[in-house]
């Protein structure tokens, strides 16, 4: 089981640094899907990401980062705007799938960022999400989230045949 934040702040959350204050405030991910799955109308949130490790935001990978990673929440901040991660809004909160970090490497997962830069040019970001998320028939129907850890290959190989298949 994984838990997802649930802050209560006042400060705007940005694009740029995708983070939140810290909340003690948490919900099981299950009883989140169900409200998010109402809020969000093109991704399913964090259910789609359950089997493969659940979501957080960005503060709360910040977080776990921090013992192998100076100044996490830069770094954090940095990827999302790069797009060299998935991240996806879901009740006004920027929400990050954590399969694709090696915590304790304090690095991203081989494969993230190549398959992120294929897709990135024909899709955004909710739908990059999707993209991860649901089975892939380039990969005999695994999602490209699951397999990312082992075939980092495939996954590349499904991001490069799906932006072809966009663009036509």
């Amino acid at each position: 089981m994984f838990f997802v934040s649930a802050p209560r702040s006042t400060r705007p959350e940005t694009r740029a640094q995708g983070m939140r204050l810290p909340s003690a405030n948490r919900q099981p991910a299950e009883e989140f899907a169900v409200d998010c799955q109402r809020l969000c109308h093109r991704v399913s949130c964090p259910a789609d990401f359950s089997s493969s490790g659940g979501v957080a935001t960005g503060s709360e990978v910040a977080e776990r980062l921090r013992a192998e990673v100076g100044q996490p929440i830069s770094l954090v901040a940095r990827w999302i705007v790069d797009r060299h991660v998935i991240a996806f809004s879901c009740g006004a909160r920027l929400w990050l799938p954590l399969f694709q970090f090696d915590f304790a490497q304090g690095c991203l997962r081989a494969g993230v960022a190549p398959a992120m830069a294929e897709l990135a040019g024909v899709m955004d970001d909710d739908e990059v999400a999707c993209w991860f998320a649901q089975p892939n028939a380039w990969l005999h129907g695994a999602a490209p989230a699951q397999t990312l850890l082992s075939d980092a290959n495939a996954v590349l190989g499904a991001a490069r045949a799906d932006r072809l298949g966009v663009m036509g």
